[in-house]
């Protein structure tokens, strides 16, 4: 559902994580082998080197092409194979090592930090590579979104050079208006953007309940639902009421830009829905469609100014789960995503603060004074 962009670089991950962890045991173990190997096939040749930096430079090389925990992984492996097996860390010259366990931990330790700076860097320089181009794709972005309604504006002046009656008046009327509002929400997600970077988009916290604010954003965003015929379900009970100190206005921005994104990134006949309830002193907002969903790579990048979907066909220069995300974050919530892969849709997930019943009474009591 959501934007993501065009550029996936594989980032070096900083741990193991449980889904990856058999394949990269099993990588790490092949590692180890094959350096095992190499290293009895040239040793004749080393004499008395320290052989262990094998194992260090394939733990290095292994960091830098998977992360740093297979990078563990391959230190472990191989510093207790090697010193286990048939390796001592580091060889006096009558060919005897008195301290094997001190010295392989030394190395171990060694091996680790190799690894480490091998992750920082790499890190570090994709970061570098990953804010290039998104500059780059943001100035991509804007520039289009800029040249289509000004390209209309031009093609409506010279309709009116050619042809002055009524009925071009009308079309080249309805033409610029239709981009004048287009520029104008280039020009207001912009100005969203400076005030992210500028960390001053403020919210006017009063007391509300969230049902009311839920409902308004559905009922804003049904017309356009129902013209691109998907099905959409709302399931907002009234009672309890969930009453939370936030900004109507921010609030409703919140679920409107995430129905937004739903009913856009899903066909015709999609199934959208949004539905609230409370949960241990939090109100749980959740939106699902049943759209062209996420891919796991880019699950944590959707929040991301200027992501998009590329070939989506979207207007807007994407930075609508952008917004999403600091305005919930203001309001003291989290916003979540999940999706289980292309094709199979997408789950937003708004989490929120509530306070207490005689709170929200006391609070009503005193705006309305």
């Amino acid at each position: 559902m959501p934007a993501y962009s065009l550029r996936l670089d594989r980032r070096p991950r900083a741990s193991i994580t449980r889904r990856d962890l058999v394949p990269d045991l099993v990588i790490a173990a092949g590692a180890v082998a094959i350096t095992a190997v190499v290293y009895l096939a040239i040793l004749p040749l080393l004499g008395a080197k320290p052989p262990l930096v094998l194992f260090t430079a394939m733990a290095a090389a292994l960091t830098s092409w998977r992360g740093f925990g297979p990078g563990l992984l391959a230190s472990s492996l191989g510093t207790t194979v090697s010193s286990t097996l048939f390796i001592h860390p580091f060889q006096g010259l009558d060919g005897r090592s008195e301290n094997v366990g001190i010295e392989t931990l030394v190395m171990f330790t060694g091996s680790l930090f190799v690894c480490w700076l091998v992750y920082r860097g790499k890190a570090d320089q994709e970061n570098v590579t990953a804010v290039h181009d998104r500059r780059n794709d943001a100035l991509a972005f804007v520039s289009h979104e800029l040249r289509n309604p000004l390209s209309n504006v031009q093609l409506a002046a010279a309709m009116l050079e050619r042809d002055g009656s009524d009925e071009t008046r009308q079309r080249a009327t309805r033409l610029i208006q239709v981009s004048a509002t287009r520029l104008g929400k280039v020009i207001d997600d912009l100005i969203d953007v400076t005030r992210l970077d500028s960390n001053i988009l403020r919210i006017d916290r009063k007391t509300l309940r969230l049902q009311d604010t839920i409902l308004a954003a559905a009922d804003a965003a049904g017309p356009a639902i129902a013209q691109r015929q998907q099905y959409f379900t709302v399931d907002v009970p009234v009672d309890p009421p969930l009453w939370v100190a936030g900004d109507d206005g921010r609030l409703q921005q919140v679920f409107a830009n995430l129905l937004s994104n739903a009913y856009r990134y899903s066909p015709e006949g999609a199934e959208i829905s949004i539905s609230a309830r409370q949960d241990n002193g939090h109100a749980l907002v959740v939106v699902r469609d049943t759209g062209i969903g996420i891919r796991r790579e880019v699950l944590e990048r959707i929040f991301d100014p200027f992501v998009r979907e590329a070939g989506g066909g979207v207007e807007g220069i994407g930075i609508g789960l952008t917004l999403v995300r600091n305005l919930v974050t203001q309001h003291g919530g989290q916003v979540t995503a999940r999706s289980e892969g292309p094709g199979r849709g997408s789950t937003f997930v708004v989490e929120l603060p509530l306070i207490e019943d005689h709170d929200a009474r006391r609070s009503s009591r005193s705006n309305l004074d």
